[in-house]
């Protein structure tokens, strides 16, 4: 094979990947929403109902609590509507977003140059379940369509981690996969006991890393993924950055009790990763001793163990990404 068509065959691949990812990631947000949207409706309904109860009641008592709650009713409904507005037809969106993930696996299927022929069954069936999922919010009602989504998309996920272990036996990559393929599971029972909303927007939660890694595969697509990932465990890259997540989190549950402008855990977890990234947003400082000596702490931990882990990183690899590829070989021969 012409190599000068191959690479413009991968070329044009990665381009269709990138823009099925993109249509895939706007349409996921879009579907988060009107799911919600979807149980906020559900509370205005309940909403509603209570007026009702409390408007037979008897006394001026239950007039005041049913004027109060028939304010927050028209709050909520003004409220509901814009979402509605701003994020379209949850079928449509749904059916696009199934749509495109059918054809990213179904490409990931046609060009895979794995050397494991298994990968063309896990992606052409992942396909296949995807494609259902879009079948379903287009011919069955929307609490039907919602069920069969969870059921199909849970199935598509438990699939690839399957695959994965069949590829890999080791301890480290069986075990994760077994407990998330449990808590497919859940989500799926879930779905059937009291309605899809909830447990798609669980898996849409789920489903989002995944899609930031196959964006992250296509960014550094010139990058030997499988050779950056040896290096990580061999160098105890993310032991040294798991460490690092911990004294930012034990520092942010300290520095609320000594900086009155830092009051929460949350506005003190920004500030130290603000701290530890040497962004400097400015929006919360420390002002006490105490907090002071946190920050610098911080600071230099994080200006150390980051320098010292990207060199590690990329010594390593520079060392290593000359390694010969059987796959890459394979495919410049053709």
């Amino acid at each position: 094979m012409n190599i000068q068509k191959l690479k413009r065959n991968r070329t044009f691949m990665t381009v269709l990947q990138g823009l099925l990812l993109l249509v895939i990631l706007s349409t996921l947000f879009s579907v988060c929403i009107n799911l919600l949207v979807t149980g906020f409706s559900d509370d205005v309904s309940a909403l509603n109902e209570q007026i009702a109860s409390e408007q037979a009641g008897d006394g001026d008592g239950h007039e005041q609590k049913a004027a109060e709650s028939l304010e927050v009713l028209n709050e909520a409904t003004a409220e509901l509507e814009q979402y509605r507005s701003e994020t379209g037809s949850l079928k449509l969106l749904a059916v696009i977003m199934y749509a495109a993930f059918a054809l990213l696996f179904l490409l990931k299927a046609l060009i895979t140059r794995d050397s494991w022929r298994l990968n063309q069954f896990r992606y052409g069936i992942g396909c296949l379940f995807f494609a259902a999922c879009a079948t379903g919010f287009l011919f069955a009602d929307p609490v039907t369509a919602r069920i069969l989504a969870v059921s199909f998309h849970a199935a598509a996920l438990a699939v690839d981690h399957v695959f994965s272990i069949v590829r890999n036996h080791k301890v480290r990559n069986v075990i994760p996969r077994v407990l998330f393929i449990l808590i497919l599971l859940v989500i799926t029972a879930y779905a059937f006991v009291l309605g899809g909303s909830i447990a798609l927007l669980c898996l849409l939660f789920f489903t989002v890393p995944r899609i930031f890694y196959y964006i992250a595969q296509i960014a550094f697509s010139r990058i030997k993924m499988d050779v950056l990932r040896k290096i990580v465990r061999k160098t105890y890259a993310a032991e040294i950055l798991f460490g690092m997540l911990m004294l930012i989190v034990a520092f942010s549950i300290v520095l609320p009790q000594f900086e009155s402008g830092i009051p929460s855990f949350e506005d003190a977890l920004w500030y130290c990763f603000a701290i530890v990234t040497t962004i400097g947003f400015g929006d919360f400082t420390a002002v006490t001793l105490p907090g002071r000596i946190i920050s610098v702490v911080l600071g230099l931990y994080g200006i150390i163990v980051v320098a010292l882990v990207t060199s590690i990183i990329v010594n390593f690899y520079n060392e290593t990404k000359n390694t010969a590829d059987p796959d890459e070989t394979e495919t410049a021969e053709q």
